[in-house]
């Protein structure tokens, strides 16, 4: 566990500092960060600028924050985005111990953390169970599918189903995940290789009555998933952003980018209005609508960057290629059948992208 301890920001304070980091650090470095995996210290400057403690904080804080960062480097957001549901995990959990052991690391970046929960949301059988263990503890067993972040987070918030169908969510120390009792398989990925996602087999992993966070009714927690996941996540306006920056510089493609820019801010506006005005779970089809929408401008806009490019752009190492992998992922980032459903009907609509 390391890294630096963010000072208390004030909200413009932290979007100034995270400006500065995306500018100076991430964005001159995403080619070579798509290509070499993303730095521990990458996440540092971001902790320093007080970009790791904003889980807790106003949501509309920690969407411009994400913006900012994913339109600097795709990889080094999704890294960053899976800090914060174990933070919010971690202060809303009914363990005083465990709030006192790890939220202000949490919330400082003195630790970084990852989870390992999407598994949860799919249909069949469980892909991770836990069975009551000794000392009132747990056994973890099963398959973790997605775990990004390997190497750089210190804790992860590991989901399994409990009888009676509730979830356990436990906060387990990221050694505990890399031990006899584990094998873990590194993912080779087409976009977002540089995350460093893995698969982990559990066997018996314990789990102490002292790392357990909380454990929900499984259709409770389904159901805020599912609600949640409705929404267009705010990294594909960062994606939108730095697509739309990328064509301005190409003298064909600058008009382009004012439409992008346009039809990204309407979208934009239509998404967050639906966030802060109405209660998860109300229009559901207009949000997974406007995903979809957000989603394919998104695609199309890097489809032109590879074009501005022209050949150069096949090579992986440019960076139209990268934005282009980067709006790909955005397809499946958080995907629930509705989503996928939403984007079925956009693409065989007439036209293929009105909403």
């Amino acid at each position: 566990m390391a890294g630096p301890t963010a000072p208390s920001l004030d909200d413009t304070e932290v979007l100034t500092a995270t400006t500065r980091v995306a500018d100076e650090l991430l964005r001159p470095l995403a080619d070579g960060t798509a290509r070499e995996g993303v730095p521990r210290g990458h996440l540092d400057a971001l902790a320093a600028a007080g970009a790791l403690g904003l889980a807790t904080r106003a949501p509309a804080l920690l969407r411009q924050a994400t913006e900012i960062i994913s339109a600097a480097d795709g990889a080094t957001w999704f890294v960053y985005a899976q800090h914060h549901q174990p933070v919010r995990a971690v202060a809303a959990s009914d363990n005083q111990a465990l709030r006192e052991r790890w939220l202000t690391p949490l919330l400082t970046g003195r630790a970084l953390s990852g989870h390992a929960i999407s598994h949860l949301a799919r249909p069949g059988p469980p892909a991770v169970t836990a069975a009551p263990g000794t000392g009132g503890g747990w056994a973890l067993n099963g398959r973790i599918a997605w775990l990004t972040g390997w190497g750089l987070a210190d804790v992860v918030l590991v989901g399994a189903l409990a009888p009676d169908d509730r979830v356990l969510f436990a906060l387990l120390p990221a050694e505990d995940l890399d031990s006899p009792r584990t094998a873990v398989h590194r993912h080779s990925l087409w976009s977002m290789h540089a995350t460093r996602a893995v698969a982990i087999d559990l066997t018996d992993v314990p789990v102490g009555r002292d790392q357990v966070v909380s454990m929900p009714r499984r259709a409770d927690w389904l159901r805020a998933y599912l609600n949640h996941n409705a929404d267009t996540h705010p990294a594909v306006f960062g994606s939108l952003r730095a697509t739309s920056r990328f064509l301005a510089q190409h003298e064909a493609f600058k008009a382009c980018s004012d439409s992008a820019k346009l039809r990204a801010g309407q979208l934009r506006s239509r998404a967050y209005g639906l966030i802060d005005t109405r209660p998860p779970g109300e229009a559901i089809d207009e949000r997974l609508a406007t995903r979809a929408a957000a989603v394919d401008l998104a695609l199309r806009t890097a489809a032109a960057c590879v074009a501005a490019t022209g050949a150069r752009a096949m090579s992986s190492d440019t960076t139209a290629a990268r934005l282009m992998a980067e709006a790909s992922f955005h397809l499946v980032h958080g995907q629930t059948p509705q989503a996928k459903d939403a984007y079925a009907r956009l693409a065989g609509a007439p036209g293929g992208s009105a909403t």
